[in-house]
């Protein structure tokens, strides 16, 4: 009898394993574009205005509190997050990167849609793809770049968060009987060129901010000169800090996180109506952070910690997953594919470098430390010209600690923080005698693992993308390409008696000419 009882166990158990097997998860994406992790209430309680919404989403599954990116810029980020690969081994370094070829083959969406998943995009993809990539998509309604923040709607104008909710009703209503689906869907909110529903707008009128603890002059003398001359700086005093007064701007920074809040709540609603909820797995993350004034910079860009630091939430509502989790594992935008492919029972491909997340989602996880990252590296090389330039730079994260390398002057800016310490990058260590050897380490540590991972970054100094401190130009194409820039700089050049190749090698002639003519080539 004993031996029948445990026959019928373990039928049922194989049963239930199959079960399982045959019901493969829904997959959600949310994904906001420049938004601090700060920003939301569960992040930190006392905000402006309530996220409910997303402390609901957090609540319910796990809020990382170190998530990360491993490339500071929209574009960049988001074709990341599609191929789970650093920049540096995708190719996607810049602005306008096509989405293409092998690359496009690995992504999560192709790979997913190869095993019998429904797929979709919505609003701001932020790379290039051809007519034909797009077509592969099952439900794709998006823009390759920044796109309007009010569209038609069956003779409506929605604002774009409203918008992103009913065509997420209506991907729903395109999904196939029984075929599991994944849809990502990309806000503009809260990014600089956005602005919040008309039914938020205003909400934070009577709002009075205070600066930034490190929005002062001592500390942005912290950053290095031809930095604080970057588009960064530009963006602190054109648009953060406009007139001196920085309220206007971080206001409506918070009133388009409410438009997106907003979004969220009826989309889970939906989610719910359609007896979708109990088995649709949600990732809430942004492409990267924001500087709000700290150091007198405002935007991406940059290797600290403002730039890279996101809000990283996972919500598995299926049994025995992790529920009301708060975790300080290091968790990277490059993990988001192979989480995605692991939780759908796909194999990952061999060139993806992030990480699948599958072993902390579980309720019985019981990695240590040692079984998980400890570090990550992070890279920007796309460079910028028109105007401002970006600088470019790149460096390692471990859990305590930052090397970072400002690669564009002709000897790289090296700095070091201890974030234990000094999370607020204040005091470099390079120079610190008594960190030699910690430098020297966390150097070395970078160096290795660039020489495994060449940099693939190709500068283009003639594209409407040109890139800043391109080692080569040829003059008499710069001339074709960009005429009036290139009478700009024959000017300087002529006006300080200096020779092109003067004008090219000599790094801060260089700069004196770009400063002059403002355009930095």
């Amino acid at each position: 009898m004993l031996n029948i009882i445990k026959f019928i166990l373990l039928l049922n158990l194989l049963s239930g394993l199959l079960y399982a097997a045959d019901q493969r998860p829904n997959l959600l994406v949310l994904l906001s574009d420049d938004q601090r992790a700060d920003t939301l209430g569960c992040y930190k309680p006392d905000r402006p205005l309530p996220t409910p919404n997303f402390d609901q989403l957090a609540a319910d599954g796990i809020r990382f509190t170190n998530g990360f990116v491993t490339t500071p810029i929209c574009a960049v980020s988001r074709a990341s997050i599609l191929t789970g690969r650093y920049s540096s081994g995708s190719g996607m370094t810049r602005f306008r990167s096509v989405l293409e070829g092998d690359v496009l083959e690995n992504s999560y969406n192709m790979v997913l849609q190869g095993a019998g998943y429904f797929t979709g995009v919505l609003g701001k993809y932020g790379v290039r793809a051809s007519k034909e990539t797009i077509a592969r998509y099952d439900f794709f309604d998006g823009s390759q770049d920044q796109g309007p923040m009010f569209r038609d709607y069956k003779g409506k104008k929605l604002h774009d968060s409203e918008w992103l909710t009913q065509r997420t009703s209506d991907f729903l209503d395109s999904v196939p009987d029984g075929e599991p689906f994944c849809l990502q869907v990309n806000y503009k909110a809260p990014h600089a060129s956005s602005c919040p529903a008309p039914e938020d707008d205003e909400l934070l009128d009577d709002y009075t901010f205070e600066r930034h603890p490190l929005d002062n002059p001592e500390a942005a003398a912290l950053v290095p000169d031809f930095v604080r001359g970057s588009f960064l700086d530009v963006c602190y005093r054109k648009a953060f800090n406009r007139d001196g007064d920085h309220n206007p701007f971080a206001r409506q920074y918070y009133e388009k996180i409410a438009s997106m809040e907003h979004s969220v709540g009826h989309i889970r609603a939906m989610l719910e109506e359609r007896g979708l909820a109990d088995n649709t797995v949600i990732i809430f993350l942004s492409d990267h952070g924001d500087h709000f004034g700290d150091k007198h910079l405002y935007g991406k860009w940059s290797p600290y910690e403002p730039s890279l630091h996101i809000p990283f939430i996972v919500y598995d509502p299926r049994p025995g997953a992790a529920k009301g989790i708060v975790s300080d594992k290091i968790v990277l935008n490059i993990d988001v594919a192979p989480t995605l492919l692991d939780l759908a029972g796909v194999e990952i491909p061999e060139v993806m470098d992030g990480v699948s997340l599958r072993p902390l989602l579980t309720s019985h996880s019981s990695l240590a430390s040692g079984d998980w990252r400890d570090h990550f590296f992070f890279e920007h090389y796309h460079s910028g010209a028109k105007g401002k330039y970006i600088s470019r730079n790149e460096g390692i994260r471990t859990l305590d600690a930052k090397y970072l390398r400002w690669i564009d002057p002709p000897e790289p800016i090296e700095e070091v923080y201890d974030l234990s310490k000094d999370p607020d990058e204040l005091n470099n260590l390079v120079n610190n005698p008594e960190q030699e050897a910690r430098v020297a380490e966390l150097r070395q540590r970078f160096d290795d693992w660039r020489a495994a991972h060449p940099a693939n970054y190709t500068a283009d100094p003639y594209g409407r993308w040109a890139t800043f401190n391109a080692p080569e130009i040829n003059w008499a194409l710069f001339e074709k390409k960009h005429p009036k820039e290139y009478e700009k700089i024959a000017k300087q050049v002529k006006r300080l008696g200096v020779t092109w190749e003067q004008a090219l090698d000599d790094w801060d002639l260089r700069m004196k000419i770009s400063k002059a003519v403002g355009y930095y080539y």
